[in-house]
């Protein structure tokens, strides 16, 4: 099931989760898929967004800190 991760600031979309690894696709025809933890600064806001683990671990954590 995939979902999607959203900045917790400014509700941009950042990535979609699927099962064990993260999606990531940008403007500039880049695709990557990750695995956890994935941290990056949103493009829209400046802030930082962390994703320690995947959903259904519980372990699912987000953070914010201005940039």
């Amino acid at each position: 099931m995939a979902r999607e991760w959203r900045c917790i600031k400014c509700g941009k979309l950042l990535g979609i989760i699927k099962d064990a690894r993260i999606h990531l696709k940008f403007s500039r025809g880049y695709d990557y898929l990750v695995g956890y933890p994935a941290t990056t600064v949103c493009p829209g806001c400046r802030s930082l967004n962390e994703l320690a683990a995947p959903p259904n671990s519980q372990a699912l954590r987000a953070t914010t800190a201005q940039g």
